[in-house]
C-alpha cells in the first residue's frame, strides 16, 4: 500500500517540533546580543575561579597527607616526557657518531674478516634472559 502521504510523527516529535517552532527564532535573538557574549564570559570566568579553588583545596589536602597533587603528577610526567626526549635524542647522536667513526676506521678495501656486520646496518639485539628459578634444594 503506496499512497504516497507519510507515516505520522510519534507524539513526542510532535510535541518536540512544535515547541523548537516557538523557541528557536527567540534563542537566536538572544543568542546575537551583545549581552550574551558578555554573560558567557563572565559565566566561563566563574567557572574556570571554581575549578581553581577546588584544585587548590584538594592538592592542599593530599600534601597534608603526605601524597601527591594531581599538579604534582602532571609536573613529573612533564619532566619525564623532557628526558625520555633528550635521552632519545642524545642516543641517537650517540648512534650517528659511532657509525661515522666506524665508517672513518674501516676502509673500502678491508673486508669483514671476523663476520661482524657492517657499521650502517642494523645491531643484533642481546639475548634476553629467561624467567630465573630459584635453585632447588
Amino acid at each position: 500500500m503506496t499512497s504516497g502521504k507519510q507515516p505520522e510523527a510519534p507524539l513526542w516529535r510532535q510535541a518536540f517540533d512544535a515547541a523548537e517552532k516557538r523557541v528557536t527564532p527567540h534563542a537566536e535573538n538572544l543568542v546575537r546580543t551583545p549581552g550574551f557574549a558578555t554573560g558567557v564570559a563572565l559565566l566561563r570566568r566563574a567557572q574556570n575561579a571554581a575549578k581553581d579553588t577546588a584544585r587548590g583545596v584538594s592538592a592542599r589536602a593530599w600534601h597534608l597527607v603526605n601524597l601527591p597533587a594531581g599538579t604534582d603528577l602532571a609536573r613529573l610526567r612533564a619532566q619525564i616526557g623532557a628526558l625520555d626526549r633528550e635521552v632519545r635524542r642524545l642516543t641517537v647522536q650517540l648512534e650517528t657518531e659511532r657509525r661515522a667513526r666506524a665508517a672513518a676506521e674501516t676502509t673500502p678495501e678491508e673486508p669483514d674478516a671476523d663476520g661482524t656486520q657492517p657499521a650502517g646496518g642494523p645491531r643484533p639485539r642481546p639475548a634476553r634472559r629467561g624467567a630465573q628459578r630459584p635453585p632447588r634444594a
